[in-house]
């Protein structure tokens, strides 16, 4: 039997699911990336990126016992590389959390042109990502341009290096901020700020478009064929949603990984924009759209707070005082941003931990009250990602939400996602729904 090997390139770590085409997922695997901070720079290796996602590849398809014929790769974009004329990393990967300084970005882009880029991209300007990146490299580092042959993000590189061939999806290239989203074209105000030609850029495709295959040499590594087909994924999220099976308007999805994120789809962009959210190219054949509110880098200030208030304790111990804190933790609420520790004093240790997931799950509810201002409804949730291995603190998020609230592939959506979409671009599956329905028939 055939199977396909999905992978969920996450912040921290990359994540694979390996699927047999009747829709049975054999297994998953993880590994994690280890990132130089190097002050507002979040930086790592290109050599290491591909080492970890090929061990997860090479994990992945030393289970199959059949050909693995496709794989695909979604990803949490954003991380630009920049390349020689030998195509060889002239930087580090550069990551989506890294930070640019406001006056930088105001001696590149006037107010008007930042506020210009959310109809063009379909998200917001904001510190960082590459429209971010490459303002800082024009001011500080003009010869790092001037010696770039070829400007790539992250899963792009990788796909380079499993088929020798170029290509990044309109999905996939959103988060770059080069492309026009709705024309599915590079931007030329891009291309003419930065010195940049098209040449210098992967071509543009849809997702489920077959790149190419694994090179022979490649290939052999992995433990996989020369006939396996590389198809191009999606953004990460969006890839969750079909792991999951939210594919309709009126179906939402919470996607809880380093950023935890409301995904609705949608029928139009100037719905999806209406909202002010994240706007994604979203169904082949279905809700072309969707759109994202987004609480970024939500865990990583949860896992702060969990780390001041109770060291570095295993998560069912958290979770447990998490489960017998008081529903409204007592009026305990921790705001994110402030760094302030002292409001929770006096407080049980119960009520603090609950407080940690509340708090979060309270920011999501103002996000969904703001969606159903813009007439985005709920009429079911599926939650997917890290926090989903946690039934307390799911169940905490519903309790605040005021929600049912239903669980689909877990951490392992975002990669299931990806085996569908592999599904889909070779011919295995007609569409979203039916792939999906083939795998939840060995889910249930």
């Amino acid at each position: 039997m055939k199977h396909l090997i999905g992978l969920d390139i996450g912040t921290s770590a990359v994540k694979g699911a390996l699927m047999r085409e009747d829709g049975y997922v054999v297994c998953t695997a993880s590994a994690p990336f280890t990132y130089e901070i190097n002050g507002r720079d979040k930086l790592l290796d290109p050599g290491h990126f591909v080492d970890v996602c090929f061990s997860v590849i090479r994990e992945l398809a030393g289970a199959a016992d059949g050909p693995v014929t496709a794989l695909c790769s979604c990803c949490a974009s954003g991380d630009p590389v920049f390349l020689d004329k030998d195509l060889q990393p002239l930087t580090p990967i550069i990551g989506w959390q890294t930070s640019v300084p406001q006056l930088d970005l105001d001696a590149v882009y006037t107010k008007e042109e930042q506020d210009a880029f959310y109809r063009r991209v379909g998200w917001g300007f904001f510190d960082g990502m590459p429209a971010a990146i490459l303002a800082r490299v024009k001011l500080h580092d003009p010869g790092l341009l001037e010696k770039t042959a070829f400007l790539a993000m992250h899963a792009e590189y990788l796909n380079h290096i499993l088929t020798g061939k170029w290509g990044i999806s309109r999905s996939m290239g959103t988060p770059s901020y080069l492309m026009d989203q709705e024309k599915g074209v590079y931007s030329d105000f891009m291309l003419d700020r930065f010195g940049l030609t098209t040449d210098m850029l992967p071509p543009i495709y849809e997702k489920g478009t077959v790149l190419g295959t694994i090179l022979p040499e490649t290939g052999e590594k992995l433990g996989l064929g020369p006939d396996c087909a590389v198809v191009l994924g999606s953004f990460d999220h969006p890839s969750g949603a079909l792991g999951a099976g939210v594919l309709e308007p009126g179906q939402l999805l919470l996607s809880c990984g380093t950023s935890w994120v409301e995904l609705f789809p949608v029928q139009t962009r100037e719905l999806a924009l209406s909202t002010g959210g994240l706007v994604d190219c979203f169904a082949l054949h279905g809700a072309p759209w969707c759109v994202m509110k987004s609480l970024e880098s939500v865990s990583d200030k949860i896992d702060g707070l969990r780390e001041h208030f109770f060291g570095k304790v295993p998560h069912k111990y958290f979770d447990g005082l998490a489960g017998e804190g008081r529903p409204g933790c007592g009026g305990l609420r921790f705001d994110f941003t402030d760094g302030d520790f002292e409001r929770a004093k006096g407080y049980d240790v119960r009520d603090i931990a609950r407080a940690i997931i509340e708090s979060a799950a309270h920011l999501l509810k103002e996000n969904l009250a703001h969606l159903e201002e813009c007439g985005l409804y709920a009429n079911s949730i599926t939650a997917i990602g890290g926090i989903t291995n946690s039934k307390i603190c799911t169940d905490i998020i519903s309790s605040v939400l005021g929600k049912e609230i239903k669980v689909v592939n877990g951490q392992s959506a975002g990669a299931v996602g990806s085996c569908l979409l592999a599904g889909i671009g070779t011919g295995l599956y007609a569409d979203e729904k039916e792939a999906f329905a083939v795998m939840h028939s060995k889910t249930r």
